[in-house]
């Protein structure tokens, strides 16, 4: 399988750096746990997670570039392909512009301006997100793993004659798995009551999902570009 997977992506890829990408997401979550697990690291684990902290703020870092990078793309391939490629490429960068500025509250995070009366008082937070609306908040945990679970939608369409084009490199299967498996955790225990101290774990594993998707986001549109230029669609 592994060999398949490997063997399967652009060969402007070195093999170190598919098995690179294919296993950190692996290894990201692995030691995140260890982290959270190990007690004298644990409040070290948990000041990572933390609002404002290295995580959320490299998950800010990799949404803007992956966004910009993704507009970048689709303005290169514009005159060359058709237009619901294009269209699909431009969407998907300006949720990505639009998740960077959500994941530091719109600059609230780094300016610390007021937040209008009215929006506080629908925002669970009190701050200048969407995402964090009354309405919006039980859904994040869900709006996860519908992410997570199309990606993996799209590595299995990636061959098919309508999707290749948009469809998901193979090599972000162990992202799109560690999304989904974290996502399906989250939203498990919204349901089922189990150890409270466990709880809380997975509750902070949602930084590092928001991570991976920020991360695999990228990866998706830098791969999708260098097939792009295999396939003479890219200048």
């Amino acid at each position: 399988m592994l060999s398949y997977i490997f063997k399967s992506n652009s060969s402007a890829l070195s093999k170190n750096l598919k098995i690179i990408i294919f296993c950190f997401p692996i290894l990201l979550v692995c030691f995140q746990a260890f982290l959270f697990a190990y007690p004298p690291a644990r409040d070290f684990g948990i000041w990572l997670v933390l609002e404002n902290n290295p995580i959320e703020l490299l998950t800010f870092i990799v949404f803007l570039f992956g966004g910009v990078y993704g507009v970048w793309l689709s303005f290169k391939i514009s005159k060359s392909e058709k237009k619901y490629v294009v269209l699909f490429y431009s969407f998907f960068s300006a949720c990505l512009l639009l998740l960077a500025m959500e994941e530091i509250s719109w600059g609230q995070s780094f300016f610390h301006f007021e937040t209008p009366e009215k929006w506080k008082t629908m925002n669970y937070q009190g701050e200048t997100t969407l995402h964090n609306l009354n309405f919006m908040q039980s859904s994040r945990d869900n709006l996860l793993l519908i992410f997570g679970v199309s990606g993996l939608v799209g590595i299995i369409l990636r061959n098919h004659s309508k999707f290749q084009k948009i469809g998901v490199p193979v090599i972000l299967l162990s992202w799109f798995l560690m999304i989904v498996f974290l996502a399906f955790l989250d939203v498990f225990v919204d349901f089922v009551e189990i150890n409270k101290q466990l709880s809380n774990g997975i509750e902070r594993f949602a930084e590092i999902t928001e991570l991976l998707i920020a991360g695999s986001s990228f990866l998706y549109l830098w791969l999708k570009q260098i097939q792009l230029k295999k396939l003479s669609l890219v200048d």
